[in-house]
Formats: C-alpha cells, structure tokens, sequence
C-alpha cells in the first residue's frame, strides 16, 4: 500500500449491495486464478516451472536422508491418514494435506531448493500443494503446471508488493497463499470459493527469521504447503473467511505490509506480465542460504586462481550494503551444521579452508571441527553505506559489494563481486542425478527426468511420483 493512503473496507458478504462495486484486489486475483487455462500462460512460464519442479523433487527425495528428513519420515507414519498422496524418496503413503507437510519440509532441509517469487523459494511450497492433489485427484501435466503458475504469480505479486518490515520469514507468509491460489486451482474452485480458501490462508500464514540455521526453517514451505491444501478443501466444502483478505483493514497487507506496501500494484498488467516468466527461478549450486551465493561465486575461484591458502590469510573483509548479521545471514557463532548455512563467516571460511562447499560443509561433524570457527574470527562483514542495496534478487548480490583478502606478507586482494551464478541447462540435471540416483537408482531417476521435461504431455502425474517414489 502506497503510504498515506487508504486501504477499502472490507465487505460483509451478508451486506449486499444494490449495485456491483468494482472488484477489490483479492476478487481480482481469485477470477484470475479460477479462469486461466493453460493455454493462456506463455511458454517460458511454463519450462521456468518445469525447470524447478524438477530441481525440487531433486532435493525433496535428498532431503528424505538428513536427520531432519529421518525425524519427518517417522512422524508421517505415526500420524498414518487416508492414503492418498506419497512422500517422495519413500514407500509411505499418507493424507495429501500430510504428505504436502512431509514433501515440503524435506524439500527445503538442506536450503538447496530453488530461488525465486512467492518470497524466495517458490519450488518447496508449490510442488509439494500440486503433487500431492496430482496424486490423490489424478491430475494431468497441464493441470499440475497451470496450478504452480498461478500459484507462483500470485505469491509473487504478494511478496513483490507487500515489503514486509519485520522479521517475518517471506517464503512462509508469501508461500501459504501461492499454495492455497494453486490448490484452489488444482481443485477447480470458483472465484467466490477462492476468495474464501485466500482468507483461510491468510490466517494459517506464519514463519519467524529467527529459527533459520534449525530444522523448524525447513518446516516453514511443508507448513505453507499442508496449510494451502487445507484451505482449498475447507473452501470447497463451504467454510467461509473474509472475501477481501489481501486489501480488507486489519487483513494481510495490514499485517505483513511494510511501509513501502503497494497493494493496487498486486494487479497491475495480471495475466499479461508473468513474474515466473520475465525473472524466472534460479537453481543453486550450493547447499545453503543463496544470501551466501554471491560471496561464493566470486570467492571459489579467486582462491583457485591466486592459490590461496588459509594459513597465509591475516584477513577477510566483505564489504556490502547490509548491516552484517542481519536478515536471512543472522547466524554469528555456528555450533551445528545447519546454522553454518546461515552464517556469511562460516561460508568464507569453507571456501579457504576445504576449497569447497557442498553437503559436507553443513554436517555437524564438520561444524564440530572448530576451524572454520577459529578462521572465522578473522572474517570481518563490513557495512558500507554508499553502496546500493539490491533486494529484488537476494542470491544475485548487490552491486560493488566487494572482498578485502589481506595475506600476512602484506599483499592485499580486493575485488568487486560480480552477480551470483545458477544452474542451468544440463547442470540442473546432473544435480539431480547427484541428488536421486543413490536412493531411486538410475533408471527411476532418469525416468524422472524424462517424464519433467515433457510435464505438458502427461495424463496423470501419478505416473511421475510412481518414478520418485519406492514400491
């Protein structure tokens, strides 16, 4: 909402009205939701989608094996439920609202799902709603991509516009409408029952920045996902919520919008400009927070190149427009595995010391080393005010952000960072590959491959989960 100015009221749907008002911003985004038809979604939307959808089954089946994953599996089972969805990676089969829960969490444990909208990982939240409805309702490709674009655009036109001021977790408060506008979708609600299942959403949407660098981060997308599903079924089955939840007083923009909160902009060129389809996702290289993937990108290399070694290091400054410590890096000290992902120091001193990052830099084992500690006392995060911060695209970096390496003979390393790297093309496969082989075997995992790349041509998307599922 533009500052100074005046969010409608809410309309009391037992207050009809003689005459038709225009339609508020959550009318709007549900008739659009409820009326596109894949065919009215551009092309590169759609290989944007399939893209991450497979870069996220990827993650979800690694994610089955980590200690939190081992804790999701076990809990899934003792909760049991109709059997109507799977949990990816496993034999279990569960109620679709709980396989999303598991299908989510496991999908975001180790922070190596994708970037993008609906407040920086779109993949974890709108894959997990549409598998599991695609595998209770028997949906086809096109009916599962159509609900993930939607639900991306709709999500994203919240998180793009609403610059939330607190320290609320965007993926969990963005990520639970996108997956309630895509299950909506999946179940072909009406515009009026998606008001409803919107409304619902609005009041299940929650995440605190605080737990990044623990399992209950992860849990935040499975969160989003159970709870998008659950609003759609209970909006199909009549329970009501405010119609006007995006723009109505006291409802989501009041609650999750910053000061900067534009919500006529929520609308703006809808159906006609795609977020999915004009920025994309972007898939990581690297197992932890993409806040480090700037730093990472530039860093690698230049230790490669110079053959830098972390003994010969008095000092590493990272000079950036961030008051160090703050946002989705607030881990100062690391003393497992997980919050060395949340941690710029602790991702510095990887790279001097192993010359790597990958799954093996955020064990607790590793953690429990202490070098990486002790090197990072000598990591320094320095603000500086005259460069620009660039939001938009956190993973991408900031301009003339840089890094000051001064070595113990003197010699003084200092470079501007250029914009992280991502996955694309044949990498984003042999991710995957990296990820599923070793739990599907080869021919599931290539199968897999197969049946995401021609998503839009497939009858039933059961046929893809008997693939990234266990017998």
């Amino acid at each position: 909402m533009i500052e100074g100015s005046r969010r409608p009221r809410s309309r009391s749907p037992h207050k009809p009205t003689s005459e038709r008002p225009s339609m508020g911003t959550t009318e709007t985004l549900a008739r659009w939701i409820a009326d596109t038809k894949y065919e009215q979604i551009p092309p590169g939307a759609i290989e944007q989608a399939k893209k991450s959808i497979l870069d996220y089954i990827g993650t979800a089946t690694y994610g089955t094996t980590s200690e939190l994953g081992k804790i999701m599996l076990e809990f899934t089972r003792e909760q049991g439920g109709n059997p109507q969805a799977r949990v990816l990676g496993t034999n279990i089969r569960t109620a679709s609202t709980q396989a999303a829960f598991a299908n989510g969490t496991t999908g975001h444990s180790e922070d190596f799902d994708d970037l993008g909208g609906c407040g920086g990982h779109p993949a974890t939240v709108l894959t997990p709603t549409v598998l599991a409805l695609a595998d209770e309702l028997h949906l086809s490709g096109q009916e599962v991509l159509t609900a993930w674009v939607v639900g991306y655009e709709l999500g994203t036109r919240l998180s793009a516009n609403n610059h939330t001021d607190r320290d609320w977790h965007p993926t969990a408060i963005y990520g639970t409408m996108a997956a309630a506008a895509a299950a909506s979708k999946a179940l072909k609600l009406d515009a009026e029952k998606v008001r409803m299942a919107l409304g619902i959403a609005g009041s299940e949407a929650a995440g605190l920045r605080r737990n990044f660098g623990t399992m209950t981060k992860p849990f935040h997308p499975g969160q989003a996902a159970r709870n998008g599903i659950i609003a759609a079924k209970l909006a199909a089955k009549g329970f009501t919520s405010d119609p006007d939840i995006i723009e109505g007083r006291q409802g989501y923009a009041d609650n999750f919008g910053g000061a900067k909160c534009n919500v006529p902009e929520m609308t703006k060129f809808l159906g006609k400009v795609y977020y999915l389809e004009e920025e994309g996702t972007r898939i990581k290289p690297w197992p932890c927070c993409g806040g480090n993937h700037q730093t990472l990108t530039n860093l690698l290399p230049f230790i490669k190149e110079k053959k830098l070694k972390a003994d010969d290091v008095e000092s590493v400054e990272h000079i950036g427009p961030n008051i160090p410590c703050t946002g989705a890096l607030l881990r100062t000290e690391v003393h497992a595995g997980l919050e060395g992902k949340f941690s710029l120091a602790y991702n510095i001193s990887a790279a001097f010391i192993d010359g790597k990052v990958d799954y093996g830099t955020f064990t607790n084992e590793r953690a429990a080393k202490g070098d990486l500690q002790a090197f990072m006392k000598r990591v320094k995060l320095v603000r500086n005010n005259d460069v620009v911060l660039r939001r938009p695209h956190i993973a991408d970096g900031n301009p003339e952000a840089r890094l000051r390496i001064t070595m113990k003979n003197g010699t003084v390393h200092e470079f501007v960072m250029q914009k992280a790297t991502h996955l694309t093309g044949d990498a984003v496969v042999d991710k995957f590959r990296m990820n599923t082989e070793k739990i599907l075997g080869k021919e599931k995992a290539g199968s897999a491959i197969e049946l995401v790349q021609r998503l839009e041509k497939v009858k039933d998307v059961a046929q893809l989960i008997d693939a990234v599922t266990l017998a």
